[in-house]
């Protein structure tokens, strides 16, 4: 079993579905826990988790973590549990948030004091900003760059959906990485 949560994340990013089988159940209870601190409900806490780690599982191959797996995680979690109560038409009283005290010694507890804490939290952002530019690029360029980067597909198998030549398919990818690489470029 893994201790380092960047190597499950190394793993996880090179398709390797044991390492994320294994991540789940190291983290699973811990994580649990924590979006449960925040929702006050365990069943909906437990959705929460699965779907960060679902999420993370599909978008591998484009998610940029720049820190620890381990504090992408947490903060993951904690964005998908507050989501989760926006969309709750809950009350005030029925939303039970953690007091910050609970939040830094969750922090505390389970981040890697080595890595600056504000670089996780920059990765939801820089993928915001690789969805818009996607967007933002010729139709063609940027289907072929979904199909591979969010959709998982491979060259060859674009190839055959989209009736072009394997080179092709790598060329429009290789233009779309350029441009999201300048782009992020510019940004920071």
């Amino acid at each position: 079993m893994l201790s380092d949560y960047n190597q499950y994340w190394q793993k996880i990013r090179l398709g390797d579905e044991e390492a994320l089988e294994a991540l789940y159940k190291q983290s699973f209870p811990h994580l649990i826990s924590y979006a449960r601190t925040i929702t006050g409900q365990l069943h909906l806490a437990e959705e929460i988790v699965q779907d960060v780690l679902l999420k993370i599982w599909q978008n591998r191959s484009v998610i940029i973590i720049q820190g620890s797996f381990k504090s992408y995680l947490v903060k993951a979690v904690h964005n998908q549990a507050l989501n989760a109560l926006r969309g709750q038409k809950t009350n005030k009283e029925q939303i039970n948030q953690p007091s910050k005290d609970e939040l830094w010694q969750f922090i505390d507890e389970n981040y890697d004091h080595e890595e600056p804490f504000i670089n996780h939290l920059f990765a939801d952002e820089t993928l915001n900003i690789i969805k818009n530019i996607v967007e933002e690029l010729p139709e063609k360029r940027g289907r072929i760059f979904r199909m591979s980067r969010f959709e998982g597909l491979s060259n060859r198998e674009i190839s055959k959906i989209l009736h072009i030549s394997e080179n092709t398919v790598k060329t429009h990818i290789y233009i779309a990485l350029k441009k999201i690489s300048e782009v992020l470029d510019k940004k920071s």
